[in-house]
């Protein structure tokens, strides 16, 4: 079993990866918005055009729900958590 210094540290760690996962999501994010306004100005509106802006439709929303409900509150979830556990082990030493 893991000491709880151990605990934090990996906490901590990801911690800073799920930031960098949120950040780098909605960033691209971004930059998928963007290529797809172009492409689909640059399309003649048919059946092909359709069926792809419903997939991308579909997945902009997850990936939109994710950057903006999802992370915060999986973000505060864990910041939460490593406060208490700070908190735990700095009143046992």
């Amino acid at each position: 079993m893991a000491s709880l210094d151990e605990t934090y540290e990996q906490m901590t760690s990801f911690n800073r990866a799920l930031e960098g996962f949120s950040d780098v999501l909605a960033a691209s994010l971004v930059d998928l918005t963007s290529f797809h306004n172009e492409a689909m100005a640059a399309w003649d509106v048919d059946q092909s055009s359709q069926r792809y802006n419903a997939s991308w439709e579909e997945l902009s929303e997850a990936l939109r729900l994710w950057s903006e409900q999802d992370a915060p509150v999986y973000r505060e979830f864990i910041a939460d958590k490593l406060m208490i556990l700070q908190e735990y082990m700095e009143a046992g030493r």
